[in-house]
């Protein structure tokens, strides 16, 4: 087998390398219509009494880098703002400059959650190939979160499995599961502890050799996959359509990967996660 397919499986995988970088799930705002007043004939009109002069309404108080600050540490995101602050002062600053602003702006708060999330992966895109230097521990924790989330995505959350791969800009009509919520986020926390993790070690990730490549192919095999569907990407839909079962044959990749030896699982998961994820 030509080495550039070696290369290839440990630099892409591009077609199932989704990086953490979870689109959005919005739901739709459904504000109640204000009922119709009744008609009213010209003959039994009158005159409107005079309204009263209403107080001035106290304008709501304008968000500073201090309460942007505190309101992200009550949030779920709190560790993944200590992370930020500790390693990536220069970008922290920055998002909280941008998250004063926004929420200045009248942003509401589902909007402000979703914009904030967002600018935390961008962050972290900047930075993922350094994520393939982290340890093996730390990898095999990340890609363990994404077995759950996938498993999750397969079944009870079924109905945002398209949604997260991008697949499906429909806007959702209600929030996921709080399971898939939660292990979205694990997955980006995960992912900036690997950044930390690589920059301190600088380790570089090395091709699949001709043995290890076998080892893949026939790991896949065990569950009735091929390299070829995987690298095109033509596995998502093999077993049929329905909901969710693209995330449920994702979740079958990476255990087939999570059977192999450390080497080359390291490698896989170090291309499907990391690198090349940066553009």
């Amino acid at each position: 087998m030509d080495a550039r397919i070696f290369i290839a499986v440990a630099f892409g995988l591009v077609a199932v390398a989704f990086g953490g970088f979870y689109f959005a799930l919005s739901s739709r705002s459904h504000d109640p219509l204000a009922p119709s007043a009744p008609a009213i004939s010209a003959s039994s009109a009158k005159p409107a009494p005079a309204a009263a002069p209403q107080p001035e309404q106290a304008k709501p108080a304008q968000a500073t880098p201090e309460s942007i600050e505190a309101e992200i540490a009550r949030s779920d995101h709190a560790d993944l703002q200590a992370i930020l602050k500790k390693n990536f002062a220069d970008d922290y600053r920055e998002l909280i400059k941008v998250a004063v602003q926004r929420r200045n702006e009248g942003l509401s708060d589902q909007a402000f959650g979703q914009e904030l999330f967002n600018r935390f992966q961008e962050i972290m895109r900047t930075r993922l190939r350094f994520a393939a230097g982290a340890s093996t521990a730390m990898i095999d924790r990340l890609a363990a979160n994404e077995v759950a989330l996938f498993h999750a995505l397969g079944h009870e959350g079924a109905g945002y499995c398209l949604k997260v791969l991008g697949k499906d800009e429909t806007p959702a009509d209600s929030p996921p599961p709080e399971s898939v919520r939660r292990m979205m986020r694990l997955g980006t926390l995960f992912r900036f502890q690997a950044i930390v993790e690589g920059m301190a070690t600088q380790r570089t990730v090395d091709a699949l050799t001709a043995d290890e490549m076998g080892a893949f192919e026939a790991s896949l095999s065990r569950d009735g996959l091929r390299f070829e569907e995987v690298r095109t990407g033509a596995f998502l839909t093999k077993d049929g359509n329905e909901a969710g079962k693209p995330c449920q044959m994702i979740e079958k990749l990476y255990q087939a990967i999570a059977r192999l030896p450390e080497a080359p699982r390291r490698k896989i998961y170090a291309g499907m996660f990391f690198l090349g994820r940066d553009r």
